[in-house]
């Protein structure tokens, strides 16, 4: 194959992958936007409302009532992280980032590779004592 046309080839492949992973990373991005939850490579993003100590609070009463054991955590105006594990000795991560004065990202992590179920069923637990 002549030079001209791997280079052609090459360059048709890198647009493609760009088109195809910036569709991915818009819809997620408008999604979070939106003030929905979105699951992404095994995390559970939640835009919430609410302070750092507001959510400290209701992640662990969260927590509590699931049944997780708090293993420990702690967060500030700008980040937080806390560590539970369940029934089955999974690690679950809930941490928080702030993203304005007033909205924070949350991500809920299950396990090495995540379990959206449990994610979610935290998030409403969670969301009941914002």
């Amino acid at each position: 194959m002549n030079r001209l046309v791997r280079l052609s080839l090459l360059s048709a492949l890198f647009v493609g992958a760009t088109f195809q992973f910036s569709g991915c990373v818009a819809i997620v991005a408008g999604g979070a936007a939106a003030g929905s939850t979105a699951y992404v490579l095994g995390d559970l993003q939640v835009l919430a409302e609410g302070t750092p100590e507001q959510l400290e609070r209701a992640i662990k009463l969260g927590g509590q009532e699931l049944g997780l054991q708090f293993i420990n955590g702690s967060g500030d105006q700008t980040a937080g992280k806390y560590l539970f594990r369940n029934a089955a000795d999974q690690k679950i991560t809930v941490s928080y980032a702030v993203k304005s004065p007033v909205y924070y990202e949350l991500s809920i992590r299950v396990g090495t590779f995540g379990d959206e179920e449990v994610a979610s069923r935290l998030n409403q637990a969670i969301q009941k004592y914002l």
